[in-house]
């Protein structure tokens, strides 16, 4: 995921990520629920919210632009992954970082 960004396909499916790592979706499945007790949607859009995070703090492109950029469809699911990952939305984050750094 890290070297390929992978998450940022919003197409990715399991079948996809399985191909790339020449495995089965069902061992891809498998190790998501056995190790990160994750299942796989939930473990792309944790990618894709770390990613967000990252470009909210280093750039000013608009969240709608960030939030396509890193994969997601629409804006309400990114809202949504946003809320449910870093307890916050992706306006608040960013207005954190301009009161935290008033030189941003």
């Amino acid at each position: 995921m890290t070297k390929d960004m992978l998450y940022r396909d919003p197409n990715l499916s399991l079948w996809d990520l399985a191909k790339h790592i020449s495995v089965t979706s069902n061992y891809v499945s498998q190790t998501l629920n056995m190790t990160l007790q994750s299942n796989f949607f939930d473990y792309v859009n944790k990618w894709r919210i770390q990613d967000a995070v990252k470009q909210l703090h280093d750039t000013d492109e608009t969240i709608l632009v960030i939030a396509h950029d890193v994969g997601f469809n629409s804006r309400s699911s990114f809202y949504n992954a946003f809320k449910r990952e870093m307890n916050t939305t992706p306006s608040a984050l960013r207005a954190s970082r301009t009161t935290a750094d008033p030189a941003s």
